[in-house]
């Protein structure tokens, strides 16, 4: 799918496509995405008509909250169940990866309309005050933020939320140790403004990649050229140089300045851990240009932090990373996953064929290094547990957990959207944070005499789906 357009109509054709005509930008929107987002099964919301914006104008709202979604979204086949559907991601990436890199093609339809110089009003598009306590718009939820690396030359791609503070000036945040905020104090240290160039819809797999932890160095364009066998069709931006998805609905070209510059208050913001992050000072995006289709389209990832349901499927990418890196150095794991139940990306669970002593031990540091920033636990289970099962995690917990053996990491990677922070370390700019290790498995010394579960074996399980699917589901 070349862009968000393909993506809808495949939605469309699911039927889980719902047309919302007449909310208001203000609150309304959100309130509308948060109150579809806990119905069973939600649909993808497709907002027209927004009051006092011209039809055409729209705004797309809960994208991946399904399992067909998902894997549309990954571009996988819509029947694969949930670890199948990690465990395709997981296959892929633990290919040979070699960089496809974007064509540079002349004309795109992102460019059916361009606006320069005072022509720039990013009060243009309906852009949604998600939440009464946000600080203001937020035109950037599902963006994609392209900035390139003056040392290195490489392109980045990355998702990072954006506010509008008036007709040209918006504000871009990052946390310490990503990899565009690393690239932009690059040209801040020279006393430069970073170019940069802003998508508020595409792609959707170009999107998901770019909520991912791909290597430094490693530009998003290419790996997702490589991932789809084939390379994106870019333009190159008229303001910065840098290419810019030919597809994209809205583009937004500029320059963050250094914070000595200029800084206008971010947030707060009703943020994925469910709370509102703080308001501070961002150094300032001023917009030179934006080029915007017909019709556009913003795409609105509003974070979500209610159980179970995702606002973007990150989380599956992450989860397949973490099973590919545990592969090359721990043997025997049988699945992972990232259990949104959590609150996004705050637990990993690694269900274990355990072969020796310390193995459950040596998986769960592995991926506590893999998944870094703001990760609280780590949840190995035996391999007769399903770890997409919450119950059954919850379950292992309480009766192959000991409480006393928890393993606590002190001082790992953490970031100021972590509400546990206290206001003493928040002051001191100390945003680290403890890490919580759960050995949910039978003791390898005495596994053998562990008493032996009721569950049905996996191989008589899938001999029962097997022979009884049709007959009991018709």
């Amino acid at each position: 799918m070349k862009d968000l357009r393909e993506f809808i109509d495949q939605v469309q054709e699911l039927g889980e496509l719902k047309v919302v005509e007449g909310a208001n930008w203000e609150w309304e929107m959100g309130a509308i995405t948060y109150y579809m987002a806990e119905q069973p099964n939600p649909p993808a919301l497709l907002f027209d008509k927004v009051k006092g914006y011209p039809p055409g104008f729209r705004v797309f709202t809960i994208p991946c909250s399904t399992q067909k979604r998902l894997a549309l979204s990954c571009e996988q086949p819509v029947n694969l169940d949930r670890l199948e559907l990690v465990r395709a991601l997981r296959d892929k990436m633990s290919q040979h990866y070699k960089s496809v890199p974007p064509v540079v093609v002349k004309k795109g339809p992102v460019m059916e309309n361009i606006d320069t110089g005072d022509e720039v009003d990013l009060f243009k598009f309906p852009t949604p005050q998600w939440q009464p306590l946000d600080g203001g718009r937020y035109i950037g939820t599902g963006d994609t933020v392209i900035t390139k690396d003056p040392d290195e030359g490489w392109v980045n791609v990355g998702v990072y939320r954006i506010q509008i503070h008036d007709k040209t000036t918006a504000t871009i945040f990052m946390e310490p140790g990503r990899h565009a905020n690393i690239i932009r104090r690059k040209y801040w240290a020279r006393g430069q403004s970073c170019p940069v160039a802003v998508t508020l819809g595409g792609d959707l797999l170009h999107f998901n990649i770019g909520t991912t932890r791909i290597p430094w160095g490693v530009s998003e364009y290419d790996y997702t050229g490589w991932f789809r066998g084939e390379p994106m069709d870019v333009i190159k931006g008229p303001i910065t140089g840098l290419p810019i998805p030919a597809h994209a609905e809205i583009v937004l070209e500029g320059e963050m300045v250094p914070p000595e510059v200029e800084t206008r208050v971010e947030g707060p913001f009703s943020e994925y851990t469910g709370h509102y992050s703080p308001a501070r000072p961002e150094p300032v995006f001023r917009v030179k240009s934006v080029m915007y289709r017909n019709d556009p389209i913003i795409l609105g990832a509003l974070p979500y932090y209610a159980a179970g349901v995702p606002y973007v499927p990150n989380y599956l990418w992450r989860a397949a990373h973490v099973w590919e890196e545990l592969d090359r150095i721990v043997p025997g794991v049988k699945g992972v996953w990232i259990p949104t139940e959590f609150g996004s990306n705050r637990a990993v669970v690694i269900s274990l064929e355990q072969k020796y002593g310390g193995h459950a031990q040596q998986a769960a540091l592995a991926a506590l290094a893999v998944r870094g920033y703001m990760q609280r636990y780590v949840i190995v289970v035996d391999d007769d547990v399903d770890p997409t099962n919450l119950n059954e995690v919850l379950w292992a917990m309480s009766y192959r957990a000991e409480p006393e053996e928890f393993e606590i990491i002190r001082g790992f990677w953490g970031g100021t959207l972590d509400p546990r922070l206290s206001p003493e370390k928040r002051a001191a700019g100390d945003f680290t944070l403890s890490s919580a290790i759960i050995l949910a498995v039978k003791p390898y010394r005495w596994m053998k005499d562990f008493p032996v579960s009721v569950k049905p074996s996996l191989e008589l399980r899938e001999k029962v789906k097997r022979k009884w699917d049709k007959k009991l589901f018709p």
